[in-house]
């Protein structure tokens, strides 16, 4: 049998990326499985790591060690994610089978390292700037073009409620730019390819397990479009990507180390295709679009274990 430790909030809310409980859905999926897998859960606020000379123990919150065959981190609030990426790190060192590295989980937890990478890799990423509080928005505006603009901070932009397109004037993005000067985080501000109406905008999101593309579809919308995929009044449907959208996609979870479990955003289409973001801490509750995430991590789980013994 196979046991998979999945380090998430065990019974506290995760947020409104993830409205659904992943031990919920873990736990159903395991049962659906033809092989045994035994799921594990602890929380990383719960838990704790002791370090000594060639000795890491991930513990649980009655001090007990944890030992399981494939390791599995989840989470969207802050302390989560930097307790999983320490508690993955250690566990990585230990010679244990992770499903997102240390390496992942800390690229993408910002947005603008992000993109960096894929340009540096010559991936489609959405023209992007990163800027201050005086950065000169004129020059952005110019250099980003289109008829929308999306601005995150860096550094923490998973977990939160979302983002709504601008309006590239210099009147919406300075004062967007100048309030960085107050949490002293940099914003990334991206082109967002809108669709042919100019008012909805559509946003392709994919799914990646283990290097496959395990499900892909497409949101459109109007107004803010938060972190759970979702668009106020969105209408959703499944979307078959082009041959060489799919060799992009895969790339670029390859580049960034997420073949092991990311949803990637894109826009554009056929025409102009773009990635606006990677998450490795995307919600994984996506039945709605006819897709069974926890299975497919599951699944990919018991493949790691096999490459193990």
């Amino acid at each position: 049998m196979t046991r998979v430790v999945i380090i998430t909030p065990v019974n506290r809310y995760l947020g409104f990326s993830a409205p659904v409980s992943p031990v919920d859905q873990f736990s159903q999926a395991a049962q659906k499985l033809s092989e045994k897998v035994e799921v594990v859960f602890i929380d990383p606020q719960k838990s704790h790591l002791e370090i000594d000379v060639n000795n890491v123990r991930l513990m649980d919150s009655r001090g007990k060690k944890v030992c399981g065959d494939v390791y599995f981190a989840f989470g969207h609030d802050l302390l989560d994610r930097n307790m999983t990426k320490y508690i993955i790190k250690a566990l990585e060192m230990s010679g244990k089978k992770v499903i997102n590295g240390y390496d992942s989980l800390t690229l993408l937890d910002d947005k603008a390292l992000m993109a960096i990478e894929l340009s540096k890799f010559n991936l489609p990423v959405a023209k992007s700037a990163i800027a201050s509080a005086r950065s000169n928005a004129d020059a952005i505006i110019k250099f980003i073009g289109g008829d929308k603009l999306i601005a995150k901070t860096s550094g923490f932009s998973a977990g939160g409620v979302g983002v709504e397109p601008l309006i590239p004037s210099i009147d919406y993005l300075a004062p967007v730019i100048w309030s960085t000067r107050m949490d002293s985080k940099p914003k990334i501000l991206q082109s967002d390819l809108y669709t042919s109406d100019k008012e909805s905008r559509s946003v392709i999101r994919a799914y990646i397990v283990g290097g496959k593309i395990v499900g892909c579809y497409t949101t459109d919308g109007f107004g803010i479009v938060n972190c759970a995929g979702l668009t106020r009044e969105s209408k959703a449907k499944t979307y078959n990507p082009t041959k060489e959208q799919a060799r992009i996609l895969l790339a670029a979870a390859k580049t960034v180390k997420t073949m092991g479990y990311c949803r990637i955003d894109a826009v554009g289409g056929c025409e102009s295709f773009a990635i606006i973001e990677i998450n490795p801490l995307a919600r994984i509750d996506a039945e709605h679009y006819g897709l069974d995430v926890p299975k497919a991590i599951l699944e990919y789980a018991l493949e790691l274990n096999r490459e193990n013994k």
